[in-house]
């Protein structure tokens, strides 16, 4: 068998218990579905018990991901009438693992033994000592675990951990703003351990390239850690917000208003679909937009609560948390930011975002532009989709390569040839160089490439992106190239 401990479920109140205990059930159910596993669950108060199940290690990794399991342990069930039948059972399971080792013995009751947890430590304790190299009730080399309940005693010797918090769907629903970073991912992640189902919504700038990285990232969310529930997953074509926001010169502060804009989406999302706040991965000074500032100016007029489980985080500590669950991204395409504005604003006042928005009128329209998935066509969908075509690795004959960085930047380096300019010259600069050529952007870490080669792509031209370091790669390979040709 396998028993299953939760934590906060049993601080609750009768009814409350119940409910959890019910959805925690179930979702282990549903985790155990996704693997083609099923197995009989009972419970007592304070724990869970598996038993009938085929594969002991698809079992383990399937707890280990329920959102509302504390541990669990493999376990020996016996029955006994009297404690030196404990001790004998005992004796038999492990007199071969503590020869020659020190043992310790931990013994915990849920009441209706006529002896205490302490007296069958020492019983049990006496009759494996002489096998053994001693006790060490600090660092033993072997630890045996007995639990009772009534006449039934549970023997086990390891112990495994999940993720803790209560189980998804025991608390209500919340939309989450997540990209395809190292951030917002996690703060998802910390909500669905606290019990809340959420739905998820992407704004992209850059279709299908930012795309596949959102999805790359919410899919652990949904097929790792999400059993138990069927998440919406809402991705909005922005794109046609960086002309708006950048190219029309009406926008005093645009990289900090796109956030408005972000919460303003979320918000009509979570209200349509019932959800009862909007989740965000920002940690207090982090990047520009997450001063104290700016964040209560960007969340002027919202009315519904934003919750950010990572506001005190440090990115080191996200970091970890994000390989551990596997949602660290492989690659990064840099900050939403560099897109709007070249000129950092730490400190917006809530009155200069209020008068951006007056000239913002595309709410309809961008809430109109969404796809709409449920977590499970997750994976057909990514099926359809791809980015392979869009970043070079060598460069194309007769390219016009486009050096979107700052004017510094470009001085300090460039591939030769290559033009600088900003991304409201776009239009432009391929009106003049013609359709029929093929352009090739990079920026620092590749976001406002991917949207311009998308936007070109848009205008019928044949068009790539990369980042400045790759860029600096596809030029050290052309000229090793051309050293051995010469």
């Amino acid at each position: 068998m396998i028993i299953l401990r939760y934590s906060e479920v049993g601080l609750k109140g009768n009814r409350a218990r119940r409910m959890m205990e019910d959805k925690l059930r179930h979702n282990v159910r549903e985790g155990l579905r996704r693997v083609d596993e099923v197995c009989s669950i009972s419970s007592e108060k304070g724990r869970i018990f598996l038993d009938n199940y085929g594969d002991p290690e698809k079992v383990k990794d399937v707890l280990g991901r329920t959102m509302g399991v504390k541990s669990f342990s493999p376990v020996l069930k016996f029955k006994f009438s009297v404690p030196e039948e404990v001790v004998k059972k005992a004796v038999e399971l492990y007199s071969e693992q503590v020869h020659g080792k020190k043992f310790a013995v931990r013994a915990r009751r849920a009441g209706g033994q006529n002896f205490t947890s302490r007296e069958l430590n020492v019983m049990v304790g006496d009759a494996l000592y002489p096998v053994s190299a001693g006790v060490d009730l600090e660092h033993p080399e072997i630890e045996i675990n007995i639990e009772l309940r009534n006449n039934m005693a549970y023997f086990f010797t390891e112990s495994y951990s999940g993720p803790g918090g209560l189980p998804i769907g025991s608390e209500s629903p919340m939309v989450a703003l997540v990209s395809g970073g190292i951030d917002s991912p996690v703060a998802a992640w910390m909500l669905l351990k606290r019990g809340s189902p959420i739905n998820f919504v992407f704004v992209s700038l850059s279709d299908p390239i930012d795309t596949l990285d959102f999805l790359r990232a919410v899919r652990p969310l949904v097929e790792k850690w999400g059993h138990g529930y069927n998440p919406v997953i809402h991705i909005v074509d922005g794109g046609l917000l960086i002309k708006q926001l950048v190219v029309s010169g009406k926008f005093k502060v645009p990289g900090v208003t796109y956030k408005r804009i972000l919460y303003r989406i979320a918000e009509s999302i979570a209200k349509e679909s019932g959800a009862l706040g909007i989740v965000t991965g920002e940690s207090l000074g982090q990047v520009s937009s997450q001063t104290p500032e700016n964040l209560n100016a960007i969340n002027r007029g919202i009315t519904l609560p934003v919750y950010r489980p990572l506001i005190g985080f440090d990115k080191d500590e996200i970091t970890e948390i994000a390989r551990r669950i596997g949602t660290f991204p492989e690659t990064s395409k840099g900050e939403f930011c560099a897109l709007f504005s070249q000129t950092v604003v730490l400190d917006a006042s809530p009155e200069d975002i209020d008068r951006d928005m007056k000239n913002f009128s595309m709410m309809d329209e961008l809430l109109g532009s969404r796809k709409v998935i449920r977590g499970d066509e997750l994976s057909e969908y990514l099926k359809g989709i791809s980015d392979e075509d869009y970043e070079i690795t060598n460069m194309p004959e007769d390219s016009v390569v486009i050096d979107l960085r700052s004017p510094v930047r470009f001085k300090e380096w460039h591939y030769p040839g290559a033009i600088n300019s900003k991304l409201g010259k776009l239009e432009e600069i391929i009106k003049e160089k013609g359709k029929d050529r093929i352009f090739v952007f990079y920026c620092q870490k590749g976001l406002q490439s991917a949207y311009a080669a998308s936007e070109a792509r848009n205008l019928g031209v044949r068009s790539y992106y990369t980042s400045s370091d790759k860029m600096l790669k596809i030029q050290r390979k052309m000229i090793n190239s051309e050293s051995v040709t010469n």
